[in-house]
């Protein structure tokens, strides 16, 4: 075979060549960098999606506290709505921002922490210029029962749960001992959204550890908590669901906070008393000091309180037990009444307790006995609080011993209050519950400190016990009793046969001896009789025989 000729390419032909090379280098640029966009995502995707699980494993459980929690129940109505108070911070001054609740059910301040709370004075009410502290405002309130919502503005990143829980605990107290006559519902913190880059130093997980810290303050305190979460919280993220909060920000919706109150009235306290002495005379909330137009009203409410000019002044003893109200001329009343008062007039008030009694304060939260009211600018109506001065003490006085795995109860006594079965018991420095008594079963060696404590209006007694549980003694082992040989039977004597007597022999007659014959021719000369001799004891049988021998010779 011959050599073929080499074809050289055409012009057209390398240009074919060049575009395909080409479009193919763009695919391969095109398929890495795809790649490598695919996979920037699915690492995000991953990593999102592993941060939400571990957040849904630590999210709050609040079945740990069901004594606390409160349960469904069926609708408690509008009413129960319109008899609460809502108290809180931002997301709580929301309920009448959205017109879903009157200025009069809430007290909410933007940015309050739990710190400020009982501290803080910025609120106001009608006609007056002074700026109140919330527990200051719920005594004037005198709401039937309070739902506090607090807790999102201490959640940022390193904050302390104890110290939270310290403050929180300081705040109850507080309203506690300025108005008693409430119920208290602890309500959970919202969470926040996944998308919370307006607050990014929230921590929804802070959040977890608070709400739980807050159910068992609850369960300790005896309270209630209203656990939202159940509505606000998206188990598939472990954050707040999204519709229900502006893109980024950590602040509720007006459906949020609907769906809030419905959750209140399907889960409402109920079975208490209403407690409160009064609800005479309550103020109305201003949004801020009276300048003019004030409240929701603005200045319809201003005209009517400038067209009023004369005022009330109402005084009362609690119960009309504890105590009695003195002013100026008048003493021993249970209750006082001013009118025609005017912005120039001052009514000073004195509280006197009875004998085995003590003042506690006065319903708007006034602690002290003598108050003076004066520059009246709308009418007044008080309380005054008398409680019986309390002694907590140990029926079984204060201190006893006992032997171990023995059982032992102790009773409290309660003098001044009624209210035995609110007495708080711990032993050993942990919560043994309330009630009158306490009982164990089984007592370990040692020391043991039982102690008891009631607050009764603020007022707060106590008692310590030491019990001590001693070792059981040792029991002294008994010997072991040693057998005690049988002893043989004694062989009874064999009775000697008493001998026959021996008869004594019968004697063998004396034979006489035969006269001898007298000669007849010389007669015998009368014998001189012979003297009897003394008789003889009677001569052996031997004898006798040898004498019959011999007589025989």
């Amino acid at each position: 075979m011959g050599n073929e000729p080499k074809r050289s390419l055409t012009y057209k032909q390398k240009q074919a060549i060049l575009v395909l090379a080409i479009c193919a280098l763009a695919l391969i640029v095109t398929t890495t960098v795809m790649a490598v966009l695919v996979s920037q995502k699915g690492g995000s995707g991953d990593s999102s999606s592993s941060t939400s699980q571990v957040t849904v494993q630590n999210s709050f459980d609040a079945s740990k506290y069901p004594d606390a929690v409160l349960a469904e129940t069926k609708d408690a109505g509008k009413e129960y709505i319109d008899q609460t108070l809502f108290v809180g911070d931002s997301n709580t001054e929301r309920y009448h921002r959205y017109g879903l609740l009157s200025l009069d059910q809430v007290l909410g301040i933007e940015g309050l922490t739990i710190q400020r709370l009982a501290t803080e004075p910025a609120i106001y009410f009608q006609n007056d210029t002074t700026a109140y502290t919330i527990p200051q405002a719920i005594a004037m309130m005198k709401p039937r029962r309070i739902v506090l919502m607090m807790g999102t503005n201490n959640a940022n990143e390193g904050n302390s749960v104890d110290s939270f829980i310290s403050s929180y605990t300081s705040a109850l107290e507080s309203i506690q001992s300025s108005y008693p006559y409430t119920d208290i519902i602890i309500a959970a913190i919202p969470p926040v959204p996944e998308d919370h880059s307006k607050y990014p130093n929230i921590s929804q997980e802070l959040i977890n550890e608070m709400n739980d810290a807050l159910a068992a303050l609850c369960e300790e305190k005896d309270l209630k908590f209203l656990d939202i979460t159940e509505i606000l919280l998206d188990q598939s993220t472990g954050y707040g669901k999204s519709q229900y909060y502006q893109s980024g920000d950590i602040h509720l919706k007006k459906d949020a906070l609907t769906n809030i109150m419905d959750y209140a009235r399907t889960h409402a306290y109920e079975g208490t008393e209403d407690r409160r002495p009064d609800t005479n005379n309550i103020p109305k909330r201003s949004k801020q000091t009276n300048t003019g137009s004030t409240g929701q009203n603005g200045d319809s409410q201003s005209a009517s309180s400038e067209a009023q000019d004369a005022f009330t002044a109402q005084y009362n003893v609690d119960k009309n037990v504890g105590g009695t109200l003195t002013s100026g001329d008048e003493s021993g009343k249970t209750s006082l009444r001013f009118e025609d008062l005017t912005s120039k007039d001052s009514i000073t008030v004195k509280a006197v307790a009875d004998e085995g009694y003590e003042f506690v304060k006065w319903s708007d939260g006034n602690t002290n006995a003598t108050r003076t009211d004066k520059k009246f600018k709308q009418n007044v109506n008080v309380t005054a609080m008398f409680s019986a001065k309390l002694k907590l003490s140990f029926q079984q006085g204060s201190s006893a011993e006992i032997t171990e795995e023995k059982p032992f109860t102790l009773n409290a006594v309660l003098v001044g209050s009624s209210d035995i079965n609110s007495v708080q018991w711990t032993v050993d420095g942990s919560d043994a519950g309330a009630g009158e008594s306490y009982h164990q079963d089984s007592w370990s060696v040692g020391k043991h400190t039982i102690r008891i404590s009631i607050n009764v209006n603020g007022r707060l007694s106590n008692a310590e016990f030491t019990l001590t549980v001693n070792p059981k003694p040792t029991p002294t082992p008994s010997p072991e009793p040693t057998a005690t040989p049988t002893p043989k039977p004694t062989q009874a004597p064999t009775a000697t046969p008493t001998p026959q007597p021996t008869q004594a022999p019968t004697a063998a007659p004396t034979a006489t001896p035969a006269p001898t014959a007298t000669p007849a021719s010389t007669p015998a000369p009368t014998p001189a009789p012979t003297p009897e001799p003394a008789p003889e004891s009677q001569p052996s049988s031997e004898q006798t025989g040898e004498q019959q021998l011999g007589s025989e010779h």
